[in-house]
Parts: structure tokens; sequence; C-alpha cells
């Protein structure tokens, strides 16, 4: 078996077993690290390389990575050979991946930057574009804060009772759902329009959670109005985004999130994000910060982040980080060992405006435009 780390991938799994592989989207290319033993992994291939890697899913046995800049490429031979598969998909960016099981076969989903989102039912070999998910009123306003300053697709999701139910998260525009399985689309009103995902746990499919500029929120199906959890952000941080649960019991989830959000990233030389990760086990109502190996605060943000439930109950954790850390915890989150360095794990362009290299003016959805960071 084998799981993926990625921003805009799978982040929950089941298996029988622990995984002995994970391959973890960097920003040059794929790399697949092999368990040793306890807390020991080894690098055993890296492909994909000067990729951008963004997302990862498994579709029966067929990898699917989706590439910032670039497109969706699939392996057939568990990551060792890749081949471009986007026939049909006219955005050459693609920022998230997902895939459900529909009417006795997967469709997988695609999600790119400039917004738009495609299906494929053939495992990638032809993609159609939802074009009724770009007539929302709000379209004309999705942007993200950043040159070129467009929005993209960050997260996709599904009702765990109902596959023709859709959620769509845009970055920043807001939230979307479908109920016809994506020919049409409404807006699900939020407290912030910096909407970064949306996750329901099919042990208690009747909450909502999101998480986003307006910190983490949860919403009860048949209620209008959102909750919103930890308000004065005193242990999740002012940038909640990675989040995922235990399959069995959804009373358990893992938060990851900063404690400065990315326009405070370039304010001094530190340029620290201060991310960390927090645990619940009573539904997101209270927090704790994990140490147990971990710093107390890492210096660039965890970008990536997943969850592995074995048959047995046994918990693993993994998180990436945009300093391209790998940590690992196999005792639901009580412990933690760094298994890996690789190339940044960072969504879009978080690496350039955490490291200055890319010359940008920072646009907030509050009008406010900040100052050019300085570098190439």
């Amino acid at each position: 078996m084998a799981i993926g780390l990625s921003h805009g991938g799978t982040t929950v799994y089941r298996s029988g077993a622990s995984s002995e592989e994970v391959h973890v989207a960097t920003m040059d290319g794929l790399v697949t690290l092999a368990r040793r033993g306890p807390g020991q992994w080894d690098t055993v291939s890296h492909s994909l390389r000067g990729l951008h890697i963004q997302a990862i899913i498994f579709v029966g046995d067929t990898i699917f990575a989706g590439a910032y800049r670039d497109s969706v490429y699939a392996s057939e031979d568990r990551g060792k050979t890749w081949e471009r598969r986007d026939n049909g998909i006219g955005i050459r960016s693609v920022y998230s991946l997902a895939s459900q099981w529909l009417d006795g076969h997967h469709r997988i989903y695609a999600g790119t930057e400039p917004p738009h989102l495609y299906f494929s039912d053939d495992l990638g070999d032809t993609w159609t574009q939802l074009p009724g998910m770009r007539e929302v009123e709000s379209m004309p306003t999705w942007r993200f804060a950043s040159d070129p300053f467009t929005g993209h697709v960050k997260h996709i999701n599904f009702d765990p009772v109902d596959p023709n139910h859709l959620y769509v998260s845009i970055e920043v525009g807001g939230l979307l759902e479908s109920l016809d399985g994506g020919a049409t689309w409404s807006q699900i009103p939020t407290p912030s329009p910096d909407v970064h995902r949306t996750v329901i746990s099919p042990a208690d499919p009747s909450s909502v959670y999101s998480t986003g500029g307006a910190g983490l929120l949860r919403l009860q199906k048949g209620s209008a109005d959102w909750v919103v959890l930890d308000e004065k952000r005193s242990s999740l941080g002012s940038y909640p985004d990675m989040l995922v649960f235990v399959p069995s019991r959804s009373a358990t989830m893992f938060l990851a999130s900063c404690q400065f959000s990315p326009r405070d990233w370039y304010v001094d030389e530190t340029r620290m994000a201060g991310g960390r990760i927090a645990k619940s086990e009573d539904a997101g109502e209270s927090w704790s910060i994990l140490g147990g190996g971990l710093p107390e605060s890492f210096h660039g943000a965890v970008e990536a982040m997943c969850l592995e439930e074995s048959a047995s109950g046994g918990v693993v954790l993994l998180a990436g980080t945009i300093d391209g850390e790998v940590w690992c915890s196999e005792d639901s989150g009580d412990s933690w060992t760094k298994i890996a360095d690789l190339a940044p794990i960072a969504k879009s362009v978080h690496w350039e405006i955490m490291t200055g290299t890319r010359r940008t003016a920072l646009r907030f959805t509050d009008g406010v435009v900040l100052p050019l960071i300085k570098g190439a």
C-alpha cells in the first residue's frame, strides 16, 4: 500500500495495514519514501523532476499527479514512469485533484488556476469541463493575493451520503456546491470569501467543516449559520488550512495552521510563518498544540498533511512544510520524527512569498495593497 502527501489531493486514507510507501509532492517533482522501520524512511525514487506537484490521488492502481503551472500526469507502475493525461483540459495549471466512485466507475475531478473544473470518466484519457461552476454570481470577483491575481480551485470534496453533492473551495472567492453532479452550482454564504477547504467525515456527515480566512468553521446541515471554532485564534493561529479527521471517530481531528498569515511572512528577515499542528478530540470544540518531538513552531507553514487509519485502529500522520521537512507520527500524533528533508512542499507561490524570490504585490479582499516583495 502507498499513500500521498500533497496540498491539493487526498488527505485521509483507510487501509488494511499501514502503508509502506508515501509519495510526496514537492516543488521539484514527486519523491517516494519507503518505510525501513519505526520512524525510519528512505528515499527510493524521484520522478517528474522540475515540476511543482500540487496534488496526488490514487485511482485503482493508477497514481495521478497534478502540476502547478502544468497539467495532469498518470503512472501505472507505482510512480516509476509517467504519461501526460490532459486531453480536454484547457488551463495549464492544475491545482487540485479528487476522485469518487460514481455509477459503477471512477470519476476524477481536476481544479485549475484560473478556476475551472474538469472531470474524467476514463482514467484521465479525456476530460470535460463543468462550465456551470463559473456561472455563479460572484465569479468576476474571484482572485488570489499575488500575481497574476487570479483565483484557483483550492479543494474539491463530496458529500459522503450523496455522490452528486459536490463542494468546491475557491481561493479567494467562496464555497460553492452542486447538487446535480456539477451541472449547476450555487454559493454557500461564508463569513469570508477566503475558503481553503471543506471537510466532512463519513462518521458524522451532518457536520461540514471549513478552514480559511475566517478561521475554522463548522456548519450543521440544515442551518445557515456557521459556528466559528476557537474564535480568538488562541490555539489555532491566524491561518488554519490543512484539516484531517480519523475516519472511524470523527471527533478526533488534526489541524495545521500558522501563527502568522502570508501577508506577514516577509515583514522581517526571519520570514516566519510559525507553522504548527493541533489536535482536537471533541469535534473541534477545543484544541491542543502538539509537541512530542515537533518544534514549538515551524519556520515555514505546514502545507501538506495526511492521515491513514489502518484496520487495527492505528493512526499514522504525515506533514510536509515549505522548508521541505517531512514529519511522521505513528501513534495518533503523540510523538513525531522528521523522516526527510526534500525540496519545498508548498502550495502555489507560498515558497516564493516566504523567501522573497517573487516580485509581487499582495492584494487582499479588504482592498489593501501591501508593498512589493524584494527579489527577482
